[in-house]
C-alpha cells in the first residue's frame, strides 16, 4: 500500500511539474537565393540556382514529400548570370529552370573568378580562386565477402599539393554512372532521380604525414554488383567547413525537419556557395572485383 501511494503522490507531482504551453510567433523569413557551381573540366562552368524553404511549411510527420512540383518552384529561372575574370565578365545561359551554363572559355588555373547574379530585383556576388585539378594517383575497389554480408571500399592514394589543402571525394552508384566523363557532380545537390550522389568524403592534408596520402573509405551503401563513379576535387577550406557540417546533418530533404543549421556561405546577399574546382573521375563495374 506505501508503495502504491509514492507512485501515486509521484504522478501527480510530475503531471504538476508540466508546464503550460506557450503560443510562440517565428516571424517569416522571405525565401532567400542558394547558389551552387561546379566547373567541369576544360569544357564549361555551371551554376544551380535555388530558392530556401522554410522548415515549417514541410513535415516528414505529416507525411509531406518532396514531389517535382515543388522542385519546379524552389529552382529560381530567368536570372541573370555572369562570370568576370582577367577584366572581362560573360554571361551563362538558361539551359533548363534554374541550371545556367557557360558558353566562353574557362581561364587558367589560379585565377580569380567573380559570380555576379541579378533577380527579382536581387543582386548576389562571390569571388573564388580556380583551383588546380588534384587527381587520384591509384584507386581500387576491394570487395570483403562473408556467408552473410559484403563490404565493399576504396583504397586510394593522392599525391598532396603544397601548403594546406582539402579534398573532397564523391562516390555514385548505378544509374548516377550517367554523368559521364565530364563529372558533372554539381556538388552532390539538387540532382533528380538516382543523379543524388551515394557519399561524400573531406578530406584534409592536416591529417597527412607526407606528401603522398594513402587512405581507405568504407562503403557499407553500397553493393558489391553496382557500377561506381568516384570523383576527387581540390576545394578550398571554406567548402571544407560547409561540407563537413553538411555531412554531420544528414542530407537535404531530412534537414528540412531538424535543428536549425547556419551553414557557412561565400555568396553575398544570398546562401550556398560558389565553387571553382573540378573533379577527377574513375569508373569501375563492381562486378569485375
Amino acid at each position: 500500500m506505501k508503495y502504491l501511494i509514492i507512485c501515486c503522490v509521484f504522478s501527480v507531482c510530475l503531471f504538476r511539474c508540466v508546464p503550460t504551453p506557450l503560443d510562440i510567433e517565428i516571424p517569416e523569413k522571405d525565401p532567400e537565393i542558394v547558389v551552387f557551381s561546379q566547373v567541369i573540366p576544360n569544357t564549361l562552368m555551371s551554376v544551380i540556382l535555388t530558392r530556401s524553404i522554410s522548415s515549417l511549411e514541410f513535415s516528414e510527420e505529416n507525411g509531406d514529400t518532396i514531389t517535382n512540383s515543388i522542385l519546379d518552384n524552389l529552382l529560381v529561372d530567368d536570372a541573370q548570370v555572369s562570370i568576370t575574370f582577367d577584366g572581362q565578365t560573360e554571361s551563362l545561359i538558361e539551359v533548363a529552370n534554374g541550371f545556367y551554363l557557360s558558353t566562353f572559355p574557362l581561364p587558367e588555373v589560379s585565377t580569380e573568378l567573380t559570380l555576379n547574379i541579378e533577380s527579382d530585383g536581387k543582386k548576389l556576388n562571390s569571388t573564388s580562386l580556380l583551383l588546380p585539378q588534384i587527381s587520384f594517383e591509384e584507386i581500387i575497389p576491394s570487395i570483403e565477402r562473408t556467408e552473410k554480408d559484403t563490404l565493399v571500399s576504396i583504397d586510394y592514394t593522392i599525391q598532396d599539393f603544397p601548403e594546406d589543402n582539402w579534398y573532397m571525394i564523391n562516390f555514385y552508384t548505378q544509374g548516377q554512372s550517367s554523368l559521364d566523363s565530364t563529372g558533372l557532380d554539381l556538388n552532390s545537390f539538387f540532382q533528380r532521380g538516382t543523379n543524388v550522389n551515394t557519399k561524400t568524403v573531406v578530406v584534409s592534408d592536416k591529417i597527412f604525414e607526407g606528401a603522398r596520402y594513402e587512405g581507405t573509405i568504407e562503403l557499407p551503401e553500397i553493393s558489391q554488383t553496382d557500377s561506381l563513379v568516384v570523383t576527387i576535387s581540390n576545394i578550398n577550406e571554406d567548402y571544407f567547413d560547409y561540407l563537413s557540417l553538411r555531412n554531420t546533418s544528414s542530407n537535404f530533404f531530412t534537414e528540412l525537419t531538424k535543428e536549425p543549421i547556419n551553414y557557412p556561405t561565400n555568396i553575398e546577399n544570398g546562401l550556398g556557395f560558389f565553387n571553382t574546382h573540378f573533379p577527377d573521375v574513375k569508373f569501375f563495374d563492381l562486378n569485375e572485383f
